[in-house]
């Protein structure tokens, strides 16, 4: 396949969807790294090819400098697109399987590490840290805003049910010091205070078994009031700042694992990686109101990030 990026300059409303294209028969998360770009109207726009990687690109984030984040955490690469639409030349940080990025109130940059354990993904490649016997420690690390290293937190982690999974989503309170996380259907919603070092009590925990199936924990993001939408497979869960369930709604598949607060709050974003389908949800009706099929459904599980341009 003939690689060309095609990724304009960034206009408001613009949609970028991390949709690596599957191409190793070896290894089921392994590809060209793409991130893909559409207008407002959900209409393809253009392509990024993302250098520096080999496998699933997740997690996107804008900065608030209008900075592209997203990351390939099995290649331990972080990749930053400036809103011309290039990639920018890559960070020197700590060799490590980086996953998500929390922008605090401080000024600081907060990347959480995806992988964590002695149990590499079975279904290709994940290299160990040099020198070690382990994939990653799961930690939250600060940066300041030149990405320079000023400490590593040592954060609480849920079990791992795959083995290799660390810290796989945040979301940074909007009192800039408060980080929610989670791992990977892991059934916690953890907090830790930034600012002071401090973990926290979990915004919610639950207990598991036959009752939760296909209820996991899947996603996090903030709305401006302090309450977190919690993104369960199936459906979005309201938690307020006591851990109690305000409201549902429920989606129209089962398989979102990402999910993002549009920039104008009335509308929220989820990516269903079994499917291929971002959906744009209204916050008001609960109702589905826009869809992008990238045609990527299991086995070719890659639609793995989300983020909208607010311009």
């Amino acid at each position: 396949m003939t690689k060309t990026s095609t990724m304009k300059p960034f206009a408001p409303g613009d949609l970028f969807l991390g949709c690596t294209y599957l191409c190793d028969p070896d290894d089921d998360h392994a590809g060209d790294g793409r991130i893909l770009q559409f207008d407002r109207n959900m209409v393809p726009k253009g392509t990024l090819y993302t250098d520096g990687t080999s496998h699933l690109i997740v997690n996107l984030r804008f900065g608030p400098d209008g900075i592209l984040w997203a990351f390939d955490p099995f290649e331990h690469a972080v990749v930053r697109v400036g809103p011309d639409g290039r990639q920018l030349p890559p960070l020197d940080l700590p060799d490590r399987g980086w996953g998500s990025v929390a922008f605090g109130g401080d000024g600081c940059i907060y990347l959480c590490e995806y992988l964590c354990g002695n149990k590499p993904y079975e279904g290709g490649d994940m290299r160990l840290l040099p020198g070690t016997d382990v994939v990653g420690y799961g930690r939250i690390a600060k940066f300041d805003h030149e990405c320079r290293l000023i400490d590593e937190f040592d954060n609480d982690l849920s079990p791992s049910m795959t083995g290799f999974h660390g810290v796989t989503h945040c979301a940074m309170h909007p009192n800039g010091r408060t980080l929610a996380y989670m791992t990977d259907l892991g059934m916690r919603v953890m907090r830790y205070r930034v600012d002071t070092g401090e973990q926290l009590d979990d915004l919610v925990s639950y207990p598991g078994g036959e009752e939760y199936l296909r209820k996991w924990t899947t996603g996090v993001d903030f709305l401006a009031d302090g309450t977190l939408l919690l993104l369960r497979g199936s459906f979005i869960d309201f938690i307020d700042n006591e851990g109690n369930s305000r409201r549902q709604i429920s989606l129209d598949e089962y398989g979102y694992a990402m999910i993002t607060v549009a920039p104008d709050a009335q509308s929220v974003l989820v990516t269903n990686i079994f499917t291929g389908v971002m959906s744009r949800v209204d916050l008001d009706s609960g109702e589905i109101v826009g869809q992008i099929d990238t045609g990527l459904a299991k086995p070719q599980r890659s639609l793995a990030g989300v983020a909208e341009y607010a311009g």
